[in-house]
């Protein structure tokens, strides 16, 4: 990869960002598709977003950025326009800059799950599905699940804010699909279960759902990637139960997030 005065800079945000996979992923895309392009991390707690955004947008060389935890919900209220998804999830995942220095957003965090689960010859439809954590990622999954027309959607989160949030945004929207509170708790009865938080990501964290009661036939995914084996992905496996990897969701989304920036077509 060649790096040069016409090179555009797309940057991930994210606290921490260690765990980050976009930037392999983005940056073997553009060298695919001979794009002078660059994705790099950028560490940002959460209390320096506002300020490093605001500094980003005079950057005229810089496409747009991608936003990852814990930033997402956060990041969309300084894009002047919002996607479809974005609007109904309350979150974004990539924002990108416009010739005005303003930035729209765009969330493909749940597309890109479920295009992900197809890619595995995954069926959604009709299933039964615990989703654990409602933030950003969380409520795209979740309304990209509906629309993919899941019987039911069974959440949970610590944080009871975020948990009505996403309530309040799936009743308004509608849908045919049954959507209750629940605990983080596998029962008989789910067909997916999804662990949506950041739970994972560090050796010493607990599990974030108990599989006890799991379904023998039930598959348990993890939208954490670094590491690629959460200890939830772990205990799966070792009771016999399918998996799927959170790699899947970022590779089924990469180039759709690229064209959104409008560095690839």
């Amino acid at each position: 990869m060649q790096i040069d005065g016409e090179t555009r800079i797309v940057a991930i945000l994210g606290d921490p960002i260690a765990q980050a996979k976009s930037p392999e992923l983005f940056n073997a895309l553009f060298e695919r598709h001979a794009v002078n392009a660059v994705l790099i991390p950028l560490q940002v707690p959460p209390a320096k977003l506002g300020a490093v955004l605001d500094g980003l947008r005079g950057i005229v060389n810089l496409a747009g950025v991608v936003v990852t935890v814990p930033h997402k919900i956060a990041a969309a209220a300084y894009a002047a326009d919002l996607s479809e998804a974005a609007r109904q999830t309350g979150g974004v995942n990539c924002l990108r800059r416009e010739v005005d220095g303003t930035w729209a957003g765009a969330m493909f965090d749940g597309v890109g799950f479920v295009q992900g689960l197809h890619a595995c010859n995954h069926v959604v439809r009709n299933k039964s599905v615990l989703l654990v954590g409602t933030g950003g990622a969380g409520a795209g999954v979740a309304h990209a699940l509906v629309d993919a027309g899941v019987a039911s959607l069974d959440l949970f989160d610590s944080n009871t804010e975020s948990l009505q949030r996403l309530e309040d945004s799936l009743r308004t929207r509608g849908g045919t699909a049954l959507v209750r509170r629940s605990a983080p708790i596998a029962q008989g009865t789910h067909d997916l279960i999804v662990n949506a938080t950041p739970c994972g990501m560090r050796a010493s964290d607990p599990l974030p759902i108990d599989l006890t009661g799991a379904s023998p036939n039930a598959m348990v995914a993890d939208l954490i990637m670094k590491p690629t084996q959460t200890r939830l992905l772990e205990d799966a496996a070792a009771r016999g139960l399918a998996t799927h990897l959170g790699r899947h969701l970022l590779e089924s989304s990469v180039e759709v997030m690229a064209a959104f920036l409008r560095l690839v077509r």
